[in-house]
């Protein structure tokens, strides 16, 4: 899809995501926190790829998770003038460093085979990028990881 983008508030769209996995992570024990900040300037993104990009994060933080479940927060919030954060943050086991370099590569996993592609990260990651962002890995203190991303406000090329 080509990324067409227009002025758009990330709450709505980080939102209407979350609606979309509510179901899958709540029968399978994920307990989800919204932390939305307030007064978050519009950026130009295609709400669409963006969702995607949200949704492909809570369902491998909820994989990670596996059956016992746990919590998920998902918080956005200003990064500066120019932009806005969009946290999504588990309390799994975390992403060991030595495959943090490869899970955005396309057909990476560490599932079982049949149960995934690799392909859920390396799509958001292109999405992320597409939009102008970034995506940073961060552990968080008590367990888990907390993967990060920045958006510009306006979009770093249109398509």
């Amino acid at each position: 899809e080509s990324t067409r983008v227009q002025p758009t508030d990330i709450n709505t769209v980080v939102e209407a995501a979350m609606q979309i996995v509510d179901h899958q992570l709540g029968v399978n024990n994920v307990k989800i926190t919204k932390e939305y900040a307030t007064d978050l300037p519009q950026c130009e993104v295609n709400a669409n790829q963006l969702q995607q990009a949200i949704m492909n994060f809570a369902i491998n933080a909820q994989q990670a998770m596996g059956s016992d479940g746990g919590q998920l927060i998902v918080r956005t919030r200003h990064a500066d003038a120019s932009g806005v954060i969009i946290e999504v943050e588990d309390n799994g086991p975390g992403i060991p460093e030595d495959i943090r370099g490869k899970i955005f590569e396309p057909f990476f996993t560490t599932k079982p085979a049949g149960q995934g592609t690799g392909l859920g990260l390396s799509v958001t990651y292109g999405i992320v990028k597409d939009h102008g962002g970034d995506i940073e890995i961060e552990d968080v203190p008590d367990g888990g990881t907390r993967f990060v991303v920045s958006l510009p406000v306006k979009a770093a090329k249109a398509a």
